[in-house]
């Protein structure tokens, strides 16, 4: 019980904290910037620009994590090498790199209208 405490318990709850305190901060931020709208007189109810192509932003993030496993399941397979390097590494460089490709795809979407 002693190890998990020290090892990967500080690891887990300061995962949980900082997450925690990331969701507080995402929702007073969208509170404040409803009352300002509101004291502007700003429609509250209209479509923001910002969630704009959210879901081919979510969507290639997705893929490109869900390519990252594969591949490095595939590598620890074929290459004998210890499964802690390849996973975390490859879900983050494959992750980002379907981000920058929805950004230049929404772009070009965005482009087009």
């Amino acid at each position: 019980m002693q190890d998990f405490v020290f090892g990967p318990g500080i690891v887990l709850m300061a995962l949980f904290v900082a997450a925690g305190y990331t969701i507080y901060t995402f929702i007073k931020a969208s509170h404040l910037e409803r009352m300002a709208k509101i004291e502007k007189g700003i429609d509250t109810n209209a479509p923001s620009n910002k969630s704009r192509y959210l879901e081919l932003k979510l969507g290639m993030l997705m893929v490109g994590i869900a390519f990252g496993l594969l591949l490095a399941y595939l590598l620890e397979k074929s290459l004998k090498i210890e499964e802690v390097v390849f996973y975390p590494s490859f879900m983050l460089l494959f992750g980002g790199i379907c981000l920058i490709v929805a950004f230049f795809w929404a772009k070009k979407l965005q482009k087009n209208k």
